[in-house]
């Protein structure tokens, strides 16, 4: 099944079967039915996915919820190694063939990035492979869901809360950090509206198409920020010069841009939203 409400089944039923299908296929693909890079993006997709659900039902989890989820983000920064290293070249040769005048820049950082020393990543694999279907037991200890809204309306509200601050406190001139996390907190609720869309999906689809864009041009920002550390790192020589002033320029354009759009998508007070989507609940 796809990575939303099944309004077919009770909520409890529908929130369990999403959290194990995504423990199940990351695990599949990690061993073996994809290859091993693709393997490790979607097990790290299918992490967030699931971190998004549990903040949705952080309330009714109660103590529950900070182990499970720490078990699930260490699973994930298990396998960060082997997606550094080869994240850094696509990054290089994506800016260079997007953008002609990274080209220069991009050509002679590729050379000089180390390889990737990653010691027997089949079993960090299988390993974590392993812990995932270990997961589903989490799973299995998790409390009865009611029916009503107040189980999701809480992680809803909260999640939405921490992905909208940014947009009114951020002013475009902070170094990456606060930019990452709004990011990390823009997916969390994307992912969360793709969950809920079939409660509402003429609201809820276009306004996770929207969420998704912001997220694009935040990614954006961060890659450009990523390729001035690599720079500094690997050829401190280039600092300074026109190549930099552009990423400078472009980092600035796409902040200005996600601040624009950020702020008319959280325009709405966290209880606002919450209440508008409490009018599309249908569950008795």
């Amino acid at each position: 099944m796809g990575f939303e409400l099944d309004l077919r089944q009770s909520l409890d039923q529908s929130l369990r079967a999403n959290a194990g299908d995504l423990l199940e296929q990351a695990a599949a693909g990690l061993l073996g039915e994809l290859e091993p890079d693709e393997a490790v993006h979607e097990a790290r997709k299918s992490i967030k996915k699931l971190r998004a659900l549990m903040r949705l039902i952080e309330l009714p989890l109660g103590r529950r919820f900070r182990p499970c989820d720490r078990y699930f983000r260490d699973i994930a920064r298990s396998l960060a190694p082997l997606r550094d290293a080869l994240v850094q070249r696509q990054l290089l040769e994506q800016l260079g063939r997007q953008q002609p005048e990274l080209a220069e820049l991009t050509g002679r950082l590729l050379p000089r990035l180390p390889a990737a020393r990653v010691k027997k990543p089949g079993k960090i694999l299988r390993q974590a492979a392993t812990a995932l279907l270990d997961g589903r037991a989490r799973l299995s200890r998790w409390p009865p869901f009611e029916p009503r809204f107040r189980t999701l309306g809480g992680g809803f509200r909260t999640v939405y809360q921490q992905a909208r601050e940014p947009a009114w406190q951020l002013r475009g001139e902070e170094p990456a950090e606060p930019w990452h996390q709004w990011r990390k907190w823009v997916k969390y609720h994307g992912y969360q509206l793709r969950l809920l869309q079939p409660l509402a999906p003429d609201w809820l689809q276009p306004r996770a198409l929207q969420l998704k864009e912001l997220g694009e041009w935040l990614g954006d920002e961060h890659d450009l920020g990523v390729l001035a550390a690599l720079q500094l790192r690997h050829a401190p020589e280039l600092t300074g010069g026109a190549v930099m002033a552009v990423i400078g320029e472009r980092r600035a354009r796409l902040r200005r841009q996600a601040l624009q759009g950020g702020r008319a998508l959280f325009a709405d007070e966290p209880g606002e939203l919450s209440q508008r989507l409490k009018r599309h609940w249908r569950r008795d």
